[in-house]
């Protein structure tokens, strides 16, 4: 009967070791989920699962690697979504940015790419090209924005209206470079050719995102250069999605131990409903850009982390 004077404090250190297990978090997981160099990438659900869409070359010789999951786990390679077109074609190099956009059934894939003349990439536009599956074989139809651009980012509001916002490039004839703009569109392929600043604060300002909030929209985007360690990704709010948006000096995810120059992102929803980033990030050595995913909530008009 002596050990039963121990068994209170015994019961208490596990209470406490146990207890400390209940509400202990992780850290949120930055790791690659494609063990590739894939910038800018971006991921649209469908019914067969998730496409994923990236910068650059892919391995079958075309532009805007695809790659498939059904559990956002595992990926293959499918294919690159475009071929270049001839040297004075609008799409002979580049091939940055890629979003897709689903209308009428139809897989609009927007990205930005440029003849091979192109002094201080003042020849990259915004373009796009459809198809009636998400791997393709998607048909060029030329470019979207007639100004020097990039960046193309679609977006409909409830009322139907079509938007495209995007990022002036060198050589525009309006506005400065690397300011963000925003222009209505009479088609998926066509804008009304009137296009208005909504963010002009920091210089340069890139990879521009809208999500809906409970009382207005979120604008996100990248800035610091992507070469750069610093790179990141930002976030203000306006009550309309015409702006206008004022930097808040608030930042979504930035370098840490695990990475470096975190950026150029899209945001879309699981099969659970969950909203999830996807972004990419330099590894520390600054090697390559991978893609990868955390989890994020929408509260107060901003957009946080959620740590698993």
């Amino acid at each position: 009967m002596k050990n039963s004077k121990l068994l209170p404090g015994i019961f208490f250190l596990l209470s406490l070791v146990f207890g400390c297990n209940e509400n202990k978090t992780e850290e949120p997981d930055f790791s690659p989920i494609i063990d590739e160099y894939l910038a800018d990438p971006f991921i649209v659900n469908v019914d067969s699962g998730y496409f994923l869409y990236a910068t650059g070359q892919a391995k079958d010789e075309k532009f805007i690697p695809i790659y498939f999951s059904r559990d956002l786990n595992s990926w293959e390679f499918l294919n690159g979504a475009v071929s270049k077109g001839d040297t004075s074609d609008w799409n002979f190099k580049n091939f940055w940015a890629p979003e897709v956009f689903v209308y009428d059934n139809q897989f609009y894939l927007y990205y930005t790419a440029s003849p091979k003349y192109s002094p201080k990439n003042s020849g990259n536009r915004v373009g796009v090209a459809v198809s009636s599956h998400p791997s393709g074989p998607f048909k060029d139809l030329g470019p979207v924005i007639s100004e020097p651009s990039l960046d193309g980012h679609p977006y409909k509001l409830e009322d139907g209206t079509l938007l495209m916002y995007y990022v002036a490039e060198n050589g525009h004839s309006q506005f400065k470079p690397g300011i963000i703009l925003v222009d209505t569109l009479k088609t998926p392929t066509e804008t009304k050719d009137n296009p208005k600043i909504i963010m002009d604060e920091l210089g340069w300002q890139e990879g521009p995102f809208i999500t809906q909030s409970d009382q207005g929209y979120i604008l996100t985007y990248s800035s610091g250069g992507w070469k750069k360690p610093t790179y990141h990704v930002r976030q203000s709010y306006s009550s309309s999605p015409l702006g206008p948006f004022k930097d808040q000096n608030d930042t979504i995810i930035s370098q840490n131990d695990e990475m470096f120059g975190p950026g150029h992102h899209a945001f879309f929803n699981d099969n659970e409903d969950n909203l999830i980033m996807v972004f990419h990030a330099w590894d520390t050595a600054m090697t390559k850009r991978y893609p990868r995913m955390l989890p994020v909530k929408k509260e107060s008009n901003k957009i946080t982390l959620i740590d698993r």
